[in-house]
């Protein structure tokens, strides 16, 4: 055979495979969330959850489940008494995506989706963000439960800094930053951007934590929960890490609740889980995972109003 002949061969076998890959994205059947009684009737429940995102959802180095939102799913499968199914969930750009991907169509590369999702905003507004269309984004996903209040906050080492009175202070001091986070955003740009020169960028607040300890960094940003958890399991050494009061000026949202989503045609689950977890966090079953991970429970909104 000739090189020619080769070449020609090579290139209508990858069109070919190509048409393939193409017919099978286009006519595959869609993702089918399940509904209550199809859950019940298969004795599992998938829940999703993400990916290294301690101390909500992680391994430990056994290889063993943990955090927050894994024991909530345990105990929304004991309820329910079914076996649970985790679905580790790896962050796409949005959480646009997260839904789309987990929630209501499937990734384009496995169409499956979970039953459930943790760790999703129990907030209207965002429930009813539109495109530019004028269409509601997530029309399809119905949020509910809420479990757990998160909150913004930044901690800083004593050793570094007599106190965090002010904001202000981190214009001389590095501050430690999930890259493009909230927090991020919010320091580059917060004073007309006179701490953006001493904003440091970690993948993880791990590294974050452990530079801190080697006193490259005076300070970190992030969530409440996990600044805590950081400082009650992730010490190399003796620290000094506090966690501070001083306002946010110009943050949009200090807090915000946390809860679930399903599909939306399925709210008879939803219905189901939201008693769950309401009786969960009303009662202090929550609060007694989060404090074993060091994390102070705040109590959604919904329940005050009710309570």
């Amino acid at each position: 055979m000739t090189a020619y002949n080769r070449v020609s061969q090579a290139f209508l076998i990858f069109l070919l495979l190509t048409a393939v890959v193409f017919s099978n994205l286009l006519y595959s059947p869609a993702a089918q969330a399940r509904s209550y009684d199809d859950v019940m009737a298969s004795g599992f429940i998938e829940i999703a959850v993400y990916k290294e995102f301690p101390p909500y959802s992680y391994k430990d180095e056994d290889g063993k489940a943990k955090g927050i939102d894994v024991e909530l799913a345990q105990h929304i499968a004991q309820q329910l008494k079914l076996e649970l199914k985790l679905r580790w969930m790896t962050p796409d750009e949005t959480l646009d995506d997260d839904l789309r991907n987990h929630v209501w169509k499937g990734h384009y590369l496995g169409r499956s989706i979970a039953d459930v999702m943790m760790r999703v905003p129990y907030d209207k507004e965002f429930s009813y963000q539109t495109n530019e269309f004028g269409e509601v984004k997530n029309d399809l996903v119905h949020m509910f439960g809420p479990y757990q209040k998160e909150r913004w906050r930044v901690g800083f080492d004593a050793d570094q800094l007599d106190s965090l009175g002010t904001l202000a202070v981190l214009r001389y001091h590095p501050v430690a930053v999930e890259t493009d986070s909230l927090p991020d955003v919010y320091l580059m740009s917060v004073f007309n951007g006179q701490i953006r020169d001493k904003v440091r960028h970690f993948i993880d607040l791990r590294d974050a934590y452990s530079a801190l300890q080697e006193k490259e960094v005076a300070a970190i940003m992030g969530m409440q929960s996990q600044l805590q958890w950081l400082s009650k399991h992730h010490p190399t050494q003796k620290q000094d890490f506090q966690l501070s009061t001083v306002a946010l000026p110009r943050l949009h949202q200090l807090d915000w609740d946390i809860g679930m989503a399903v599909h939306s045609n399925y709210r008879q689950l939803a219905y189901k889980l939201g008693d769950i977890v309401e009786r969960a966090s009303t009662e202090g079953l929550v609060q007694q995972i989060t404090a074993r991970y060091g994390v102070d429970y705040l109590l959604p909104e919904l329940y005050k109003v009710s309570q």
